[in-house]
């Protein structure tokens, strides 16, 4: 069971979330967010000390919601290659997802690449690790014959660098569809 301080930050971040989808980051004041929320400014104050602090928390939980997206999809496959190709591709889908979501404000983050790069580095390490258990499943089960001797980290840093960067253009500079769905091949099954 939540803690009410707990609820009163989800219904915050719901909030702030919904008027950003409708009004993008720069029209959304804190008075809009309280008043959306049912809470006083103060409230809002009390958990984010500004509202750049409220925005990156709202970025963190779109993230949060890919890598649990990401993290279902990947659970349900039998093989390495099934589970890597889930993994690009769920992050992808799921990254398209949250950038038509926030198209109002995509403009805003373009501005603002900052924001998004902070986000994305936090989840850096736990990106590489759920992409290093793939490697290693793999190669217990003799799927990746192309990593062979490699180091794993090395392999998995190689893929989440990769992946980063195409998530940034998707998310920031470029609408390329065909281009990203043929990346999403090449990265899956190679050349």
């Amino acid at each position: 069971m939540m803690k009410k301080k707990d609820l009163s930050r989800e219904a915050i971040l719901r909030a702030a979330e919904a008027l950003i989808q409708k009004w993008g980051i720069h029209k959304t004041t804190l008075e809009d967010v309280a008043r959306e929320a049912g809470k006083g400014k103060s409230a809002i104050y009390y958990h984010f000390p500004n509202k750049e602090a409220l925005i990156e928390a709202v970025a963190v939980v779109q993230a949060e919601r890919i890598v649990a997206a990401v993290r279902q999809e990947v659970k349900r496959q039998e093989t390495a290659k099934a589970k890597l190709l889930a993994y690009v591709t769920t992050a992808f889908r799921e990254t398209r997802r949250a950038a038509a979501l926030f198209e109002i404000a995509k403009g805003e983050l373009r501005a603002d690449r900052a924001l998004i790069q902070k986000v994305m580095e936090r989840y850096r390490a736990l990106q590489e690790k759920e992409v290093e258990e793939i490697l290693r499943f793999g190669n217990r089960r003799k799927e990746f014959r192309s990593i062979g001797g490699r180091d794993v980290h090395a392999v998995a840093r190689a893929v989440v660098t990769v992946m980063r960067s195409l998530i940034l253009d998707l998310f920031l500079e470029s609408d390329d569809r065909k281009s990203f769905d043929l990346i999403i091949e090449i990265l899956s099954g190679g050349l």
